[in-house]
């Protein structure tokens, strides 16, 4: 090779290198990465959907007002959808990183199951609202069955007595007939809620009302049947339903009896929701689940038993059976389940059972059941027993159970619980919740035997919507609990006189010129039955808990009871 060539080469080496050292950068200049989007959260639109969802949920609670039971539901609707619009917000739209949206959502998830780890539903109010309490806390259904543990003698399964000499006191009255002053079944002899031929002491600043005694029970949303010195109600004690005979007086347990045997519902709560029935030293019972018992009181003996529900093949209705037993004359009567879905036979709206032979006397009616106990009324001369279905009260006549009249009344729930009052020898007021109100009725009976009377309304009125409360009347005025809020009507007219004092759906009774309301708190308040003005004379914190029991009065003597506690006051006027 020649040197030309050399030199060639070696300059052509020289030039490449110097063109690479020309475009290679300095070792401290930085290298420019390509730009990567930036996210950014959208919150404007995670804001319009919290907006909108809170101003539809306003504007349903003014729209539905005052019923609370649909205010309630549409917030837990309004809820449920504010809930999967900020879902749908979050996952599509926010705009920030996947991975921040998947670790934002399982936030969400771990804060709600850590919410329900620590604290659990302990049922619900009378407007659905749910009530929360800590799981480590024992339930009151295991204070009751832990209290009854202790006090209780067993000889044999179910059935714990007291010694022979004990149980077979008599009854104060003196014989086994219910006295005048006694409280034989639901809302008293007439299932009015009226406490006939009995006084209280109304000045309770200087002279209170006196704790006789107080002591946890099981679940159930019965009342008190009180005859003589032995009070009855029945109880949810852990997997048995129970009926229970205690010492008036002192509330020491004198005999249970048990089945094995358990309602529950998410809404309505545990155990039975009928009120015994006690007639001529026998203690008739409905049990949540259609049991009908008939036992004798001293002893707590069953005499007989007949499983309504499973006899007939009978559904139970959402909130069990509720009501309690009637008797009247021979007949013992009850309003059972409904017909399964797609069933050929028709509803039995009302069952009556002959007490002599202890067999059925005659079943009438077709239309779905309700949550309300037979009625007995004289309407028009003719003897008869008013059922108030799930579409409307109905007439039918006691002696063979042939309907009479029909008048449609109901609400979308279905779901009718207070108990109708006769007025009058052909009229009757009834009332419902769920927004439907009230009315008075007027039955005239057709000019042709074989024809049904004709019904029609007097007046209609959106006052007064009795969900499960009763009202009571008095003097051409009628009180009750208007969503948990005291109204008087007018009977005449239907107009409103006045509404004052919130007291939850809780129950009330009236004794001679008072009102003893027993709120769903356990307060007991006094207030005057007057249709002018409401006043209010005297209260105390009887129990605690949520309580939609009835309260019961027998001899100036004030039961009353939840599904946590039960309780009895004397009331009785003090002599000097």
């Amino acid at each position: 090779m020649s040197d030309y060539s050399k030199n060639d080469e070696s300059e052509q080496s020289l030039s490449q290198t110097g063109d690479a050292a020309q475009t290679e950068p300095e070792a401290d200049t930085p290298v420019e990465s390509p730009e990567r989007p930036v996210r950014r959260l959208r919150w404007k639109w995670g804001l319009a959907v919290l907006v909108i969802g809170i101003a539809a949920m306003i504007i349903q609670w003014f729209r539905l007002a005052p019923d609370r039971t649909y205010q309630v539901f549409s917030v837990y609707m309004g809820i449920r959808n504010l809930v999967v619009g900020l879902l749908v917000w979050w996952m599509l739209i926010s705009g920030v990183a996947w991975k921040t949206r998947f670790k934002g959502l399982l936030a969400a998830v771990l804060s709600f199951a850590l919410f329900f780890a620590v604290v659990r539903v302990d049922g619900f109010e009378g407007d659905m609202v749910p009530r929360f309490q800590f799981r480590f806390l024992p339930t009151s259904e295991q204070r009751a069955v832990e209290y009854f543990e202790n006090v209780k003698t067993a000889d044999k399964p179910g059935l714990f007595k007291q010694p022979e000499s004990e149980v077979n006191t008599p009854s104060a009255s003196g014989d086994s007939a219910a006295g005048p002053q006694d409280w034989p079944g639901y809302r008293g002899a007439q299932r009015d809620g009226i406490a006939h031929d009995q006084q209280i002491r109304v000045d309770w600043e200087t002279e209170p009302p006196k704790l006789l005694w107080k002591h946890p029970v099981g679940a159930g949303w019965g009342s008190f049947c009180v005859v003589g010195d032995r009070a009855f109600t029945q109880e949810q004690r852990g997997a048995e339903e129970v009926v229970v005979c205690y010492d008036a007086q002192t509330g020491k347990q004198l005999w249970v009896y048990a089945d094995p045997v358990r309602f529950s519902e998410t809404l309505g709560g545990d155990g039975p929701r009928a009120t015994p029935t006690y007639r001529d030293g026998f203690l008739y019972t409905l049990g949540g689940t259609g049991i009908l018992h008939s036992f004798e009181v001293f002893s707590g003996m069953e005499v007989w038993t007949r499983d309504l529900l499973k006899e007939e093949g009978l559904e139970n209705l959402t909130w069990g059976m509720a009501g309690s037993p009637l008797i009247k004359d021979n007949l013992l009567i009850v309003n059972p389940g409904v017909r399964p879905s797609g069933s050929e036979k028709k509803n039995p709206s009302v069952l009556a059972i002959d007490l002599r032979t202890r067999k059925t006397a005659w079943v009438s009616g077709t239309r779905k059941s309700s949550y309300s106990s037979p009625q007995y009324a004289v309407l028009n001369g003719t003897p008869q027993v008013l059922i108030f279905h799930a579409k409307g009260l109905e007439g039918f006549a006691l002696e063979d159970g042939r309907s009479l009249w029909f008048f449609p009344w109901t609400n979308q729930a279905g779901c009718n619980a207070a108990q109708p009052i006769p007025l009058d020898d052909s009229s009757v007021f009834l009332g419902a919740g769920y927004g439907q109100g009230s009315a008075r009725i007027r039955i005239t009976p057709s000019e042709e035997a074989d024809q049904p009377a004709d019904v029609k309304p007097e007046w209609k009125s959106l006052s007064l919507k009795l969900k499960f409360n009763c009202a009571v009347q008095q003097d051409g005025y009628v009180y009750g609990l208007d969503e948990g809020v005291l109204t008087c009507l007018d009977l005449e007219t239907g107009k409103r006189q006045w509404k004052r004092g919130r007291y939850g759906y809780g129950q009330l009774l009236l004794v001679d010129q008072y009102l003893l309301i027993l709120a769903e708190d356990g307060r007991v308040e006094l207030v005057e039955a007057n249709p002018e003005k409401y006043v209010q004379r005297g209260g105390f914190q009887a129990i605690e808990g949520q309580t939609w029991n009835h309260p019961a009065l027998a001899r100036g003597r004030l039961f009353v009871r939840n599904s946590e506690e039960a309780a009895c006051y004397d009331l009785s006027p003090l002599t000097k």
